[in-house]
């Protein structure tokens, strides 16, 4: 009697358990582990490293063309002779005579 209670037991939980395991859907090849793989499209790790070396190099080039219109700016800025400013107006107007 508690053979066949722990046998039925035992089957109530092996059955859902070993009927989870194992891939769902169409099976899928995986990538060769040695030369040069085909590219996986958009999500593939070489096309994302890829389009971030082209970002950060665009950054780079952005970058350097605000510094250089800085630096010209401030070179612009030397060479142009002070001008002084104009006289400050007396604080409190002058007596009436």
């Amino acid at each position: 009697m508690t053979r066949a209670f722990l046998l039925a037991c035992a089957a109530l939980i092996a059955v859902p358990a070993l009927s989870a395991c194992g891939l769902q859907g169409k099976p899928q090849r995986p990538v060769p582990l040695w030369g040069n793989p085909p590219n996986e499209g958009a999500k593939d790790p070489r096309t994302l490293k890829i389009q971030k070396d082209k970002e950060d190099a665009e950054k780079a080039r952005k970058k350097a063309e605000q510094e250089k219109a800085r630096a010209d700016r401030a070179a612009q800025e030397a060479q142009q002779p002070a001008q002084q400013p104009a006289p400050a107006a007396p604080a409190t107007p002058p007596a009436p005579q």
